[in-house]
This record gives C-alpha cells, structure tokens and sequence, in this order.
C-alpha cells in the first residue's frame, strides 16, 4: 500500500471512530419500563401536617415570634422564644392550640395567632423553573407545574412522574392538560414531581445530528477516493 493510501484509509479510520462519539448517549440506554399510568395517587389524611411543611406563623403584638418554621425531620418546630414543639402528624388548628398555651406559659394574657401550613413540593426534568416550591395545601399537579414556569420545549408530558413516599407513579400530563383527573391530582410535601424529556430529534440534539451526517459524507467521498486512486 502506498503512503497516500495509508494515509487516506487512516483518515477513514479516524473519522468513522468521530462520527460514533457524536451519537448521543441517550441512544446507547435502555430505558427502564414505563410505570403504570395513574390518573389518582395514595391519598393521605387532608390537612395532617407532615416533616417538610412549612408553617407561617403571626402572633399579633410580637412580630419578634412572627415568621416561617418549617418542620424538620424529627416532626418538631423549633421556635425561638417559644421552644420546640410537636408538629407533625397534628392538625394545624391542634398546633395553633399548642402555641397558644406555649404563650400563656410566657406571660401573654390573650395571645392572639395564626398558623398557615405551606406545604414543600420539588419539580424536577422539563420544566423552566425546576426548584423546591413551597405552596398551599390542595395544591394540584397542574397548579405545580404552572408555579414551576410550565413545560419546556423538550417536555415529553406523558411521561411525568410523581414520586411519593419511594414509590413512582407515572402521570399523562398531556391529558391533564385537556381536562383528565391527572392534572387534579393533589400533592403533598416531600412530593417529587419529575418531568420527561421527548426522544428522537429536537432542537438540542439537531446540531448533533448534521455534525454526523456531515462525517458520514466525509467518510464516503474518502472511501471513494481511495478505491478510484490506487
């Protein structure tokens, strides 16, 4: 073989080798099977307050007292001036009580107080603001997604899953877009809420897409030169 046709087959070597790291790694996964559609998830206790929330608590006349606690994962609620007090698995108008016989104890005559439970939920995937919202209780799939900006461009909204308590359900959000039950699915805190991604071409991977056919035209247009030039 001479050197200009070492050359040449070496050069289709290298580029036939380029044009195999340019295929995406989404293509070389398999992807784990779909989990079943849900249209409603495992409901629990309305209003019982769980570790994750977050309590807006104002007392009137002491905005020192005043602010957001939310409750840790012992289910307690760490108040300065106030100490630590048992939150979860009460309702909030039992934690109201609590507070108000906590501030007794401290000198106020007639305390007056409010507690407004938020509860904390995180959107993750194709969405424009993926983050940890905290929202109000009854807060629905729907609402969440539209507090988290809404779908992205790549969103594949069939494939939304909420995880609770370890165990993923898949959501057609796409249908709960039209009407269906599944955008009225309530949440709850330490809900994860994760939206799919669409496969095949999209805008992100279109560059990549020319980028190899760009090579494999390369690649041929050598190969013919190679067998046309001995």
């Amino acid at each position: 073989m001479t050197t200009q046709r070492w050359v040449r087959a070496f050069a289709l070597g290298t580029m036939a080798t380029a044009l195999l790291r340019v295929t995406p790694a989404s293509a070389q996964n398999v992807p784990p099977p779909p989990a079943p559609v849900q249209d409603t998830l495992p409901n629990r206790r309305v209003g019982v307050l769980r570790p994750g929330d977050l309590l807006k608590i104002a007392v009137f006349r002491d905005k020192e007292l005043s602010g957001d606690y939310p409750i840790d994962a012992r289910g307690y609620v760490q108040i300065p001036g106030l100490g630590v007090i048992k939150a979860a698995g009460l309702e909030p108008t039992d934690v109201t009580d609590r507070l108000r016989l906590a501030l007794v104890e401290r000198g106020f005559a007639r305390p007056e107080i409010s507690v407004q439970p938020m509860i904390r939920v995180s959107v993750l995937g194709e969405v424009r603001s993926p983050n940890v919202y905290p929202v109000d209780p009854g807060t629905s799939l729907l609402q969440l997604l539209t507090v988290a900006g809404g779908p992205s461009e790549r969103a594949r909204l069939k494939d939304t899953r909420v995880i609770r308590d370890g165990q993923a359900f898949q959501v057609d959000m796409e249908a709960g877009l039209k009407g269906s039950a599944a955008g009225r699915i309530v949440l709850y805190s330490n809900d994860v809420v994760v939206v799919g991604r669409k496969k095949g071409l999209t805008g992100e991977n279109i560059g990549l897409t020319l980028t190899a056919a760009s090579l494999l035209l390369t690649i041929l247009n050598i190969a013919f030169l190679v067998r046309n030039n001995p």
